[in-house]
């Protein structure tokens, strides 16, 4: 209970009276577990009151700030107040505790009178979240997710749920939807999310301090005893626990699934909440699968799910999108807007914003259509949270991306470890950099039966497609940017020209059909950008000249594909 909710259910306890400066800041200070001197340090004089009161202000004042003594003896005139009023005995160390007995207790008979019950306390956590996200408006579509969910926490009264996919898929609408819907089933809801990283110990300090009877003091100070006293609560009472942005405590630029440094007590949390005995239930939401809950739905099937969230299904997506003001589409162009950013709502969300403020609405919006198939329309807002996600893969995790974006369609973990000339990989770790990124929902790989697993053909969403593509343009524009002097010999090469050398601009010997995708949406957007970046485009192919002669007579020659693509963009300048 935090210190806002404290103050609301004191002042329904005292009405018509209600909480004064100084008693706001005595409770304030109790929920916080603050000392007295603490309070009075923290506390400013309400100068209205001491003028009120100048005949006692010595006795009340002291340099400015309220007296120890006078501060206690409000604290225990209000404390006795209360005790009176609920016949429990309530003092500074036990206030938060009692509250959350009368919030419950109140419930239970069926109201607060003028204040909230615990169910409403607990649906305004929720709503407030959908507000801080960003995600107050409509729920839309979901019926079979929500169907499903409801049968885990209701049906088969499962411990640990994890909801998983990438970004703006609406993992946390979800949650809070199926939160507000189960409200009646659970005895309390928590909502927390762990955008912030908190340490573990504060995170269930924080729980058992919402949670705990009032009975219960002084928590426990090992992390082992909070966990054991949490487990006992989620047997008493059926909970609901929900922990938003679970990826937020997990590393970056490793294998998926591995803790930040010094929080694996998550992975105790987790796994006393999935696999010890008791009648709660968690919901965590994350773009990345923590090896631990990998591990439990191994052990534990019945009691332990995930969900892969993908993109909404077509027709609540255009719900969705036109509640935005996206004109009526034909049912044709809506299949590729749809499928171009894979159903994700917060893409499409952004996408049709943007492009009501780019084009005035209406159907002026119809003439962007062309650019989205072109793959020259981007938004920044979906480019950074696409940035997010990538900047967390490992070194090997973003040249598989990088290779599925070149390749443009879904191809064999063998056909990826061929094209790693420079850095050769073993398969086994091909194979378990897909998996990776399966966990981390950016790759998506073929589920036949009779495929064995290096035939499966993995592939990355149409979005990630058109990100990378833009990203690995930038990094070849960027290498080959106008030097102060394009005369001087180049340091470096392999440095100097590092993605030119590891990925090329064409494919060599591409697939059918292939061959011009490629052309269209990495060659051609790479040498408009040199040209536009270049003054003269003499001056470019004569650089591009010096820096094939001077590759050419490296002794060995390096293995890479820095030569063919000098010489496939010094072919077409020659054309053109």
């Amino acid at each position: 209970m935090d210190v806002n909710q404290a103050i609301a259910v004191i002042d329904s306890i005292l009405a018509p009276k209600s909480l004064n400066h100084i008693q706001i800041e005595i409770v304030r200070g109790a929920i916080a577990g603050s000392s007295y001197q603490q309070i009075v340090d923290a506390t400013k004089v309400d100068t209205l009151a001491s003028q009120q009161t100048r005949a006692t202000e010595v006795e009340t004042i002291d340099s400015g700030k309220y007296k120890v003594s006078y501060v206690k003896t409000t604290a225990a005139q209000l404390w006795q107040l209360l005790t009176q009023r609920l016949d429990r005995k309530v003092t500074k160390d036990n206030l938060a505790a009692v509250l959350r007995w009368y919030v419950k207790q109140s419930a239970a008979r069926g109201g607060m009178d003028s204040h909230e019950s615990g169910e409403d306390l607990s649906r305004r956590e929720i709503q407030q979240s959908r507000v801080n996200f960003g995600l107050d408006g409509d729920f839309y579509g979901r019926t079979e997710e929500i169907i499903t969910l409801t049968n885990w926490c209701v049906v088969e009264r499962c411990r640990l749920i994890l909801l998983v996919g990438m970004g703006g898929m609406g993992k946390t609408t979800l949650a809070a939807e199926i939160a507000a819907q189960l409200s009646s089933k659970f005895d309390r809801i928590i909502w927390r999310s762990l955008v912030n990283t908190p340490q573990i110990r504060i995170l269930c300090s924080d729980l058992l301090e919402a949670l705990s009877p009032p009975a219960v003091v002084d928590l426990p100070d090992s992390l082992g005893g909070q966990i054991e006293l949490l487990i006992t609560i989620l047997r008493q009472d059926r909970c609901l626990l929900i922990f938003d942005n679970v990826e937020s405590i997990l590393a970056g630029q490793v294998q998926c699934g591995q803790y930040l440094a010094n929080y694996d007590g998550y992975d105790r949390l987790f796994r006393a909440i999935g696999g010890l005995p008791h009648q709660s239930c968690a919901i965590l939401t994350s773009r990345e699968k923590p090896h631990t809950i990998a591990r439990l739905e191994i052990v534990n099937p019945q009691l332990v799910k995930s969900m892969n969230i993908g993109g909404m299904a077509p027709t609540a997506a255009y719900e969705l999108v036109q509640s935005h003001g996206c004109p009526q589409l034909s049912e044709w162009m809506w299949q590729e807007v749809h499928a171009h950013y894979d159903g994700n709502p917060l893409a499409l969300k952004i996408a049709t914003i943007a492009a009501v403020e780019m084009t005035g609405g209406g159907e002026k919006m119809l003439e962007l259509y062309p650019l989205m198939k072109a793959g020259k329309l981007q938004f920044q807002s979906i480019d950074d949270s696409l940035t997010r996600q990538f900047d967390r893969l490992s070194e090997i995790e973003q040249q598989l991306v990088y290779w599925l974006a070149i390749a443009r369609e879904p191809i064999t973990s063998i056909e990826l470890r061929a094209n790693l000339v420079i850095q050769p990989h073993a398969p086994g770790e091909i194979i378990n950099a897909l998996q990776s990124l399966a966990r981390r929902c950016i790759t998506i790989g073929s589920n036949s039966a009779r495929d064995r697993l290096h035939q499966r053909k993995w592939s990355i969403q149409p979005v990630m497609i058109a990100y990378v593509t833009r990203r690995l343009i930038d990094r070849f524009v960027a290498e080959l940017a106008p030097e102060s002097s394009i005369n001087s010999p180049i340091p470096d090469l392999q440095d100097r020209f590092f993605h030119l050398n590891h990925y090329p601009i064409i494919q060599p010997q591409p697939q059918d059909g292939i061959l011009q995708t490629q052309r269209q949406f990495i060659f051609q957007p790479t040498i408009e950008r040199l040209i536009a970046t270049w003054s003269h485009p003499a001056d470019l192919s004569q650089y591009l000249y010096q820096i094939s002669t001077q590759w050419q007579g490296l002794d060995p020659l390096p293995t890479g594909y820095l030569g063919s693509n000098l010489v496939n963009l010094l072919t077409e300048l020659s054309l053109k």
